[in-house]
C-alpha cells in the first residue's frame, strides 16, 4: 500500500480552518506531481494513481480543497466552499500548499487538475506564473477539461445567483445540479446509477456512491463562486498570462459529457495554443467517460501520464 500521510496546514487567509492534505511518498524521488481534485470528491480517492507513480520515483501530494473531504467535515461545511468569495479563496490555498510542499524538498514540479480541478490548476497557473518560476515547475496536466466562452459562464453564474437569493447560500439548488450533472448522466440511459457518466468500471461507480465525501450537492454560492471563476480564467487576457513555455497536457474521454464529448478539450487546446502557449499535447479516449483515472482501462492512462512526466523531466 501507499502510504499516505495525512496532515494539515491551516489556511493563512480567507474563511479560518485547516487544509487538509494528503503526501504518497517515494523512496527516491526524481520528480513531484502535485493534484488539484475534482468537484464533489477529494484527494485520497488519486491515491492508485499515486501507488503507481510511488514506484516510479514520483512524490505525490494532493489536498482537500474547502468544502470538499476531511477539510470540509473538519469546517462543518461539506459542500459548501464558503461564505463568499470561494473560488478564489480555493485558488490562493493551492499557493499556500504548494510553497509548504516545496520547502520540504527541491523536485521538479508537475502539477494534474481533474474535472473543476483543471480549471483551478489552469487559473492558478496564470495568477501565479511569476511565483510558479521559483518552483522549477515543469508541467500542467489537465483531465476532463473544457472550454467555453466566458459570456457563457456569466449567464449561468447569473441563474446560480437568483437561486442563490431564493434559496440561501448554504442551500442546495435542484436546478443547477439537474442543468449539469443531471445533465451529464441523462447521456448514458438507461442508467444503472445517477453517476454512470463518471466510469465504465461499476466498482469505481459505486464506491463512489458509498462514499459520504463524494457526490454531494454544493451549496447555491459554491456554484456562483465556480461560474464566475470560469469566466475569469476564460478570459482572453487571463488565458495570456499563462507561462507560453509552460508544456501542458489534455486528456480526456471521448464520451465525457464534461468536455463535450472531446470537443470542447480540443476547443481548450486550440485557444491555449492562439494564446502562445508553445506545446498543448491532447489524448481522446476510445469510449472512454469523465475519470479516466479510474476508468476500464485506467492502466493505459497511468502509463501515459508516467511517460509525459518523464518527457518533462
Amino acid at each position: 500500500m501507499v502510504n499516505d500521510h495525512q496532515k494539515t496546514l491551516a489556511f493563512n487567509s480567507g474563511e479560518a480552518g485547516d487544509h487538509h492534505f494528503h503526501q504518497w511518498l517515494s523512496k527516491k524521488p526524481k520528480g513531484w506531481l502535485h493534484i488539484m481534485h475534482g468537484m464533489a470528491e477529494h484527494g485520497a480517492r488519486y491515491a492508485d494513481l499515486a501507488r503507481f507513480l510511488n514506484q516510479q520515483g514520483f512524490v505525490v501530494t494532493a489536498g482537500d480543497h474547502r468544502g470538499h473531504g476531511l477539510t470540509g467535515i473538519a469546517a462543518d461545511s461539506l459542500y459548501h466552499v464558503a461564505d463568499n468569495n470561494g473560488w478564489n479563496q480555493m485558488i490562493d490555498d493551492q499557493w499556500q500548499l504548494i510553497e509548504h510542499l516545496a520547502s520540504q524538498h527541491d523536485l521538479p514540479l508537475v502539477i494534474l487538475g481533474h474535472s473543476m480541478g483543471s480549471f483551478m490548476a489552469t487559473h492558478f497557473c496564470q495568477r501565479y506564473a511569476r511565483e510558479l518560476a521559483t518552483k522549477n515547475l515543469r508541467g500542467l496536466i489537465l483531465s476532463g477539461s473544457n472550454y467555453d466562452a466566458p459570456g457563457a459562464f456569466k449567464v449561468v453564474a447569473g441563474l446560480a445567483k437568483i437561486e442563490r437569493f431564493r434559496l440561501g447560500g448554504r442551500n442546495i439548488s435542484n436546478l443547477l445540479e439537474g442543468l449539469s450533472f443531471g445533465a451529464f448522466n441523462r447521456a448514458f440511459k438507461p442508467n444503472r446509477t445517477e453517476k454512470d457518466w463518471l466510469s465504465r468500471d461499476h466498482r469505481v461507480v459505486d464506491t463512489y456512491l458509498a462514499d459520504p465525501m463524494c457526490g454531494g450537492a454544493i451549496s447555491t454560492q459554491s456554484w456562483y463562486d465556480f461560474l464566475n471563476g470560469l469566466a475569469q480564467m476564460f478570459a482572453p487576457k487571463a488565458l495570456a498570462q499563462i507561462d507560453k513555455e509552460l508544456p501542458v497536457y489534455l486528456f480526456a474521454g471521448e464520451l465525457d459529457p464534461v468536455g463535450k464529448q472531446g470537443k470542447g478539450v480540443e476547443k481548450f487546446q486550440q485557444v491555449l495554443q492562439r494564446v502562445g502557449v508553445q506545446r498543448v499535447d491532447l489524448k481522446l479516449y476510445a469510449q472512454g467517460r469523465h475519470e479516466m483515472i479510474n476508468e476500464t482501462n485506467r492502466t493505459e492512462v497511468y502509463t501515459d501520464i508516467l511517460q509525459w512526466l518523464q518527457a518533462r523531466l
